[in-house]
């Protein structure tokens, strides 16, 4: 089996990558390294950043490495936040502020039309190939938050057919038709498709 660094060290993120990949490698955080640097995130697409990513900490732990890029995109916003979704909250001071901004900027009547986007990619230091999956999970903006499962925006999007958000309907409903769940799919599926004879 494999050795994979998952290159991230948002706990709830790895424990949905590590719930996904289900025993397809030996798996690794970042979590496991003395502190690494951060790469800069300058590009405006999700590819682009998450093989900038998994490029840079390949190249530190010299690992086999999955990174991913991915953000709530709301239709009526222009897709903000998007690739600046981390960015967003961060600069509001706190999820629940990000939250109550977000409320602001959408008048009850509005379009709440959302989409979360996941680009995943796996790249290889030894031979600097990489391979890339995209997913997508459509639904709504709702307030108030509801749901304590998750993280990130999960409280305030309900996919479509669903009468509850993420955060409510838990880890399992989220990996069967989430965003994440899709991108490791399709990345899998290229890097194992390409490896073949």
């Amino acid at each position: 089996m494999e050795n994979l660094c998952i290159a991230s060290t948002n706990k709830g993120k790895i424990r949905e990558l590590k719930s996904i990949l289900n025993n397809s490698f030996k798996l690794c955080s970042l979590d496991d390294f003395n502190a690494l640097p951060e790469p800069e995130e300058p590009f405006e697409s999700f590819l682009e950043n998450a093989r900038a990513k998994a490029i840079h900490y390949a190249k530190l732990t010299h690992m086999l490495t999955l990174s991913e890029d991915a953000g709530l995109c709301i239709h009526s916003l222009n897709n903000f936040p998007g690739i600046h979704s981390k960015r967003f909250i961060v600069k509001s001071g706190s999820l629940q502020n990000a939250f109550d901004q977000l409320e602001k900027m959408l008048p009850i009547k509005e379009n709440r039309r959302a989409e979360f986007v996941c680009v995943s990619v796996i790249y290889n230091p030894q031979n600097e190939q990489s391979f890339a999956g995209k997913g997508t999970m459509r639904g709504e903006i709702q307030f108030p938050p509801k749901g304590s499962h998750g993280f990130g925006f999960d409280p305030i999007f309900k996919p479509e057919g669903y009468n509850q958000t993420i955060a409510e309907l838990g880890e399992s409903v989220k990996a069967a038709i989430g965003h994440r769940g899709k991108s490791i799919g399709a990345l899998l599926e290229n890097y194992h498709s390409k490896l073949s004879p």
